[in-house]
Parts: structure tokens; sequence; C-alpha cells
């Protein structure tokens, strides 16, 4: 009974001195299935994969693109390193994962200690202008 009547005096007092604030419900946060940002109706979104080993490359509005180039540099220590590609947009829209390291079946040998990242995609489009993006990735 006496720790009872103590919780209540608590409760009340903590009311009376302003330490106790409401939790008001957040308003439900409603996300686009938009693209990033598609000012030329093709785009493209980087994201580095969740053990930061890899980038997520993600590719959309390829019906707008005639040709998808990429290339992706950086340090692994004192060594220069890179992955140069391309993406067939007849092939649609889609995610490609370039590893920081290499490679054999499902082996991969990752490098460390990277820095100096940067990524830059080159799309042309079917209206004959290249749009160039280009990002400092920080791994």
């Amino acid at each position: 009974m006496r720790l009872k009547s103590f919780s209540i005096l608590f409760l009340a007092l903590a009311l009376a001195l302003g330490f106790y604030h409401p939790a008001y419900a957040r308003k439900k946060l409603v996300r686009s299935h938009a693209a990033p940002s598609a000012p030329y109706g093709a785009w493209v979104k980087p994201k580095l994969r969740a053990d930061r080993h890899a980038l997520l490359l993600m590719l959309g509005g390829m019906q707008y693109a005639d040709s998808v180039a990429y290339t992706l540099t950086y340090n692994a220590g004192p060594v220069a390193q890179g992955i140069q590609s391309s993406h067939n947009p007849e092939d649609g829209n889609t995610q490609k994962e370039l590893v920081f390291g290499t490679c054999s079946g499902n082996d991969c040998v990752y490098h460390g200690n990277l820095n100096d990242m940067k990524l830059e995609v080159a799309i042309t489009l079917k209206s004959g202008k290249t749009v160039i993006w280009r990002y400092v990735i920080n791994p």
C-alpha cells in the first residue's frame, strides 16, 4: 500500500513539475515509389551494401536511355583500384553490385583501407543528350 501511494505521489509530482511529456504518435510517413531524381527519365541511385564491402548501383528509367557506362575508382591503401563497365538499356532497370575486391565463385577477398572513392555514371539518352552523374562515396 505504501509503494502504491508513493508511485501515485511521484507521478503527480512529475506531472506538476513538467518532467513528464505525453508522447504523441508520429504522423505516418508515406514513401513515394517515384524515381530518386529523374529529370531526364533515366536515373541512378548508388548505395553501400550493408556490410560495406560493395556498392549497389540501381539504374532506372532505362526505356529513355540508349547507353549506360559507369566507372568506380578508389584507393585500397596506396594501391589504386577501379571498376569500369556498362549496361545495355534493353535489359531494363537493374541493380549492379560493384564489389570492393576480387571474387571467384562465392569466395571473395575484400580490399581494406578504402579511401578516395568516386563513381561516375554516364547515360546517353534517346534524345541524344548525355547525362553524367558524379558521386563521392565515403566507405
